[in-house]
């Protein structure tokens, strides 16, 4: 299953538990996690960045805890976190905004062994001024007392290569990447 990638030696593939965001993931070096807190309407997200780097090439899961009281609101919350997004990739020089160049449809399993497959969607963008590309996808599952987490993975890499933007960003280290991120 690993093949290439997991041989390689810049990768050390390890499986993460993360008990407090109820998730697995299997990240190809040791993650660091940066913690914060975002208010919405009042009520406080909190939010945790779990990444990885290998070489020039960033893995990440960004978790965020949204609370019973505006559960009802997610998907306003993920338009947000998503405007965010593209608002911190566009350039001061760019005219036009920023947007996402592909959109695929994608898989995923939930649940510790990975039981039942859900359909999402990953994002590509090229964030040509800086030279980076990124792929993204955000999932999002109920967890306790009626609070529902909102998963961001992604990867960021530097865009040398002359290669399609899929191609770039559909390479066996990052499809096992996102392939192997389970929310329990």
């Amino acid at each position: 299953m690993f093949g290439l990638a997991a041989c390689s030696p810049q990768f050390d593939w390890r499986t993460i538990k993360n008990e407090a965001f109820a998730y697995s993931a299997l990240f190809p070096s040791k993650p660091q996690v940066v913690e914060r807190t975002l208010t919405y309407q009042q009520n406080s997200l909190q939010q945790s960045l779990e990444f990885a780097k290998v070489d020039d090439d960033v893995f990440a899961v960004m978790t965020t805890q949204i609370p019973a009281a505006v559960a009802t609101q997610v998907k306003e919350i993920e338009q947000m976190l998503q405007n965010t997004l593209l608002q911190q990739s566009a350039s001061l020089h760019q005219t036009t905004p920023l947007r996402f160049h592909l959109i695929k449809d994608a898989y995923f399993r939930t649940g510790p062994l990975g039981q039942s497959k859900q359909r999402t969607q990953d994002y590509y963008l090229d964030i040509s001024h800086s030279k980076k590309l990124m792929r993204v996808r955000w999932l999002i599952r109920p967890g306790s007392n009626g609070s529902i987490y909102l998963y961001q993975i992604s990867v960021i890499r530097s865009s040398s290569e002359s290669a399609s933007l899929e191609k770039r960003l559909d390479q066996e280290n990052i499809n096992i990447f996102f392939d192997e991120f389970r929310p329990n």
